[in-house]
């Protein structure tokens, strides 16, 4: 029987009858080839590229030393390594002292960024280094001013003495919590043990850093984390909470989406053609059957056939995707700025699976309608086949899809979306599809006799047909207008939470004495949108009258404190919090319960929205404060969300006015400034040494520059989307050329000119194409509102411009496809026609 499937798939590939279904396979096996790899290395350049942030590719946190010797492991995986200790200890020098948050680091520190240093205390010439020699100590800008010291000055650390070698210039991974009050002092670990400082309760950080392939960065996780307790944590840059994890978690879940709907791309374009796969060989099948095959015969005969079709399909594509796969990482390298890192054989059995699937999967309902057609198909052509177990076949080819998306994606929720859309919309053209008998019958009577009217009754006499080839039209359009919104709405929205202007730098620990002399520096450098916020530090004590613990749900668990938003959030009710109080609702606050502060307002706060929900708080409850010696009282007047990306001051509980009369209070502002005004910040320092200057500049930057890369990706992933679709297009109208041949032939013997059939094919395809981009701008809608709601985490938008440009585009796309696929039909003569018939 193999030689009888080898000898038909010679014939038919001489005779090009393969073409559809092979270009479909080779299209799923390079559309699924190119986009799980270029999407994959894509997000690993971007997150090697966001490591330095981390001064790792991966680390390990602990509260207290790892007793397993890491070092070796890493050796092992061919990983690099370093060691870091962040402990808080004070600082001694010209018979003055101040809390610092010192870092001890191994020799190979930093493993990704820059480390650099100037020898001198105001700017100067920086060089990169990396650990500081032992019995020396690099001191953060501030230090230099707040204890008039120099470099070369002695400093103490306990019972050790240190010698000041530089002002750190550039920290890869320096904390950027804007609550976080210590200055910075690097020394090398050796050092640790001879402070003397490091004893048996004291609050530490321990971080263990690698370096290498993500392949070996990931075996070590799967080795290390059976073993991590609950205060320890092995994690990369775009783990936890901070703006730039935010935004690598965004560009992960795009490049995610890009690659599936490139998978649901070709599962469309292969399920086209195996249609028409099938309705090819019925004449053959009947012969065979004619002949004296038996059912079973038939059966390995075509399945052999299939299977020889599926796997050259394959491996063309494979080839195909190999080869271009050079250019294009060529082009998004130099477009995007990034190294390409290497992302094994995963998008190779991945493509070659998507092939396995899609080929065998869709082909199933037409192989077995092939196994039961009649040899009375010989001599009754119009026969039409009874096939039974379609709905189970159908439910296999769902469940293989589904599976796929899965296996692409490892995201239930985003497959879930996808996959549920695209039944839906199914369902929907598969109804509209039998309405086609009633409006068509409706608009053949109201056009009289025009193309217009011929067109109305091939849709009528048509709409079995119709309604299937509405469902890849749909698809096709659906898909690309979905990565047209990604890439020109949902991107830009991305990349407007930090616009231009955003603040990149916070000032903290401002008195009232210092105030007058920070708003005159601030008026004097022409920084108006520069809100001063008063703040204080307060524990919550009740709520309602109900004690709280003062342990908080953060005993026991190690809080990193380097770590922002999440290291409030996990330090929880016991702990102490940064307050604030004003009447301006701040930027990207929403009110979701109750009013917002007004000057009438007594005693009263705003609360943030999870922060609520993860203490059970509700409008109207009383939460108790305790501030230095100073207890007070608040009644929860508005519950509100907001958003921690913007870079902008945030705080949990806003206070009325009134509250902090009494209260003592510092102030903190955030402001933008060029970098040519560094200068003018050191005077500041200078004149007003307590101040505290955080600079987020670089982290800022980095959010940018992936949404930019991300943005650039996305335009690539929409040209590749775009030309699949309209394969898809041409795909779908080539499979209804059999029919148009005999309509024409008909039409054409009664009288029918060129033009008449000209233009109602025009028509015919205008309203199918219609129809299926009015039916896409619905389905690309509800997909966008989903992923924005549960897989992008940002605001609903509604684009009305998809309703305009999906009819039209949808339209004009069709019927320009099928002109060009049918006008050779119109060229033949009626005769010519009957002999292609045959």
């Amino acid at each position: 029987m193999f030689s009888l499937s080898w000898r038909l798939f010679r014939s038919e590939l001489r005779r090009g009858e393969l073409s559809i279904i092979a270009a479909a396979i080779v299209l799923a096996v390079v559309s699924v080839w190119l986009f799980s790899s270029v999407s994959a290395r894509i997000e690993r350049a971007i997150v090697s590229q966001s490591s330095s942030f981390i001064a790792a590719d991966r680390v390990l946190r602990s509260a207290h030393e790892i007793e397993i010797d890491l070092s070796a492991q890493a050796n092992q995986r061919d990983l690099g390594y370093a060691e870091q200790l962040v402990f808080s200890s004070m600082l001694f020098a010209n018979d003055d002292f101040k809390l610092a948050s010192v870092k001890a680091v191994s020799s190979q520190y930093p493993l990704r960024g820059r480390l650099s240093i100037s020898e001198q205390r105001e700017v100067g010439e920086e060089r990169e280094v990396k650990a500081p020699n032992i019995g020396e100590a690099w001191l953060a800008e501030r230090l230099f001013y707040q204890m008039d010291l120099n470099v070369g000055d002695p400093i103490y650390i306990g019972d050790l003495q240190l010698k000041i070698a530089g002002r750190i210039t550039q920290e890869p991974d320096a904390p950027f919590s804007v609550f976080m009050a210590a200055p910075r002092v690097i020394i090398n670990i050796d050092d640790v043990e001879a402070t003397g400082v490091v004893q048996p309760g004291s609050r530490l950080s321990y971080r263990y850093m690698f370096s290498g392939q993500p392949a070996a960065l990931d075996g070590l996780g799967e080795w290390l984390k059976p073993q991590l307790q609950a205060n320890q944590s092995y994690r990369d840059v775009s783990s936890g909470s901070s703006a730039l994890a935010q935004a690598l978690q965004k560009s992960e879940q795009f490049l995610l989406l890009a690659g599936l709907i490139g998978v649901l791309l070709a599962a469309t374009a292969v399920a086209v053609a195996s249609k028409l796969y099938g309705q090819r060989h019925y004449d053959s099948v009947a012969i065979f059957k004619v002949l004296g095959a038996s059912r079973s015969q038939v059966r390995r005969i075509y399945i052999g056939h299939l299977s020889l079709v599926i796997t050259v399909s394959i491996i063309v594509g494979l080839l195909l995707g190999l080869l271009l796969q050079v250019p294009i990482d060529s082009y998004v390298q130099q477009a995007l700025n990034i190294e390409m890192a290497d992302t094994g054989y995963r998008p190779l059995w991945l493509a070659a699976l998507s092939g396995l699937v899609c080929g065998f999967g869709f082909s199933l309902p037409p192989l077995a309608q092939l196994f039961s057609i009649a040899p009375l198909r010989v001599i009754r052509r119009e026969q039409e086949q009874k096939f039974q177990g379609k709905w189970q076949h159908l439910l296999v080819v769902a469940v293989a899809v589904f599976a796929l998306l899965l296996l692409y994606s490892n995201s239930l929720v985003l497959s879930a979306i996808l996959f549920g859309v695209g039944i839906a919309v199914v369902v929907m053209l598969l109804l509209l599809g039998r309405l086609f008998l009633f409006f068509s019958r409706k608009l053949s009577q109201s056009f009289g006799q025009s193309a217009l009217k011929l067109a109305a009754a091939s849709l009528q006499r048509n709409a079995r047909d119709n309604a299937i080839q509405l469902i890849g039209f749909t698809i096709a359009i659906q898909l690309s207008l979905v990565v047209y919104v990604v890439q020109n709405d949902l991107i830009g929205q991305w990349q407007s939470q930090l616009p231009e202007g955003t603040p990149n730098h916070f000032v903290l620990n401002i008195d009232s004495d210092a105030l007058p002399v920070v708003e005159q520096a601030f008026a004097a450098q022409g920084i108006s949108d520069a809100p001063l916020y008063p703040m204080l530090r307060a524990r919550l004590t009740s709520i309602n009258d109900v004690d709280v613990a003062q342990g908080g749900d953060g005993v026991g668990e190690y809080v990193d404190p380097d770590d922002g938003k999440q290291q409030e959030q996990r330090r929880g009710v016991g702990r102490e919090l940064n307050l604030s109080a004003t009447l301006e609702l701040p930027y990207r606050n929403e009110i979701q319960q109750g009013q917002w502060l007004t000057d009438t307002s007594q005693n009263s706060a705003s609360v943030e929205l999870e922060f609520a929900e993860r203490l059970g708080l509700k409008m109207g409850d009383k939460l108790k404060f305790l501030s230095g010696n100073q207890n007070f009282e608040v009644t929860i007047s508005s519950i509100r969300s907001l958003d921690w990306s913007t870079m902008q001051p945030n705080f949990y509980v806003i206070l009325s006015p009134d509250v902090i009369e009494q209260l003592n209070v510092s102030y903190m502002s955030a402001f933008f400034l060029e970098q040519n005004q560094q200068v003018w910040l050191s005077e500041l320092l200078n004149q007003v040494p307590t101040l505290i200057v955080i600079d987020v500049a670089a982290i800022i930057g980095q959010v940018n520059t992936v949404v930019g890369q991300i943005s650039l990706a996305m335009r690539f992933v929409l040209v590749v989307v775009v030309l699949a679709s309209l394969l898809v297009l041409l795909a779908q109208v080539q499979g209804s050329l059999e029919e148009r041949r005999k309509q024409t032939v008909i039409l054409r013997t009664i009288g029918a000119s060129g033009a008449l059939l000209r233009n109602a094919i025009f028509y015919e395809f205008f309203l199918l194409g219609a129809i299926a981009g009015l039916m896409a701008a619905i389905s690309a809608q509800v997909i966008i509102a989903l992923l924005q709601i549960w897989v992008l985490s940002m605001p609903l938008s509604i684009n009305w411009m998809l309703w305009l440009v999906g009819p039209l585009s949808g339209g004009l796309l069709v019927a320009i496809s099928g002109w060009l696929s049918t006008r050779s039909l119109l060229r033949l003569k009626p005769s010519q026609l009957v002999r292609q018939l045959g």
